[in-house]
């Protein structure tokens, strides 16, 4: 187990894990026949942003893919050896914390805010619904988790993330929740059921990404849409 929890919070095992993902999104778009559609929240950012790439929008996954291969193995020096069993232990995790989210979140909203509200965020295609399930998980999670927190951890340490304390975990934790549930009201009307949802989701992913790293929460984001997206 030991070797397992070390394994998973590796550079390399949540790179990997997680291009498992982009590259699910991006091919099942392309078999949708909706390669280039604005899918979710922070691909309308980057695809708005970098305008010229349209109708090549794959471009930024490949680079967000060559980023990542660099960091991992020129920046930080990853020399962790994968081996298949880690990564399906992983998927079992991912899935597992998402099944919790699942059926945790109704419970907790209904509990809080009793209304008869729901989110419909999902495609009326299935394939193309799945493709936006893991795009969201992805892209997401990388701006919300590993961009935000991190960033957050350097703007409250000055810079010196290696320094944080318990305090500036929390205060990262839940600042960033609430954060991830503002930005969707760029794109729709405020709610107060929409941003109580999201901010419970906020601070399970959040807490998630702080405790088990990036690849097994994103994983855990897509099945938990793909759950609603199924079963719901």
């Amino acid at each position: 187990m030991r070797g397992y929890w070390k394994a998973s919070l590796s550079p390399a095992y949540n790179f990997f894990f997680s291009i498992f993902l982009l590259v699910g999104y991006e091919g099942l778009l392309r078999l949708t026949g909706n390669p280039s559609g604005e899918r979710n929240l922070v691909d309308i950012w980057l695809t708005r942003l970098l305008s010229w790439a349209s109708p090549y929008e794959w471009v930024i996954s490949l680079a967000i893919f060559l980023l990542g291969l660099a960091y991992v193995y020129g920046i930080r020096k990853e020399n962790t050896p994968l081996t298949g069993w880690v990564l399906v232990v992983m998927l079992v995790e991912a899935a597992a914390w998402g099944f919790l989210l699942y059926r945790l979140l109704p419970i907790l909203t209904q509990t809080f805010l009793p209304t008869s509200a729901q989110l419909n965020l999902l495609s009326a295609n299935f394939w193309e619904a799945t493709a936006l399930c893991m795009g969201a998980g992805f892209y997401e999670e990388l701006f919300f988790r590993v961009v935000l927190v991190e960033g957050l951890l350097l703007l409250f340490t000055g810079l010196q993330a290696r320094k944080s304390s318990a305090f500036h975990y929390v205060a990262a934790w839940i600042l960033s929740a609430i954060i991830f549930s503002l930005c969707h009201f760029i794109y729709e009307k405020p709610s107060q059921y929409a941003f109580f949802y999201r901010s419970l989701f906020g601070l399970f992913m959040s807490g998630l990404y702080i405790l088990r790293g990036f690849g097994i929460t994103a994983w855990a984001h897509a099945l938990y849409d793909m759950g609603v997206l199924w079963w719901s």
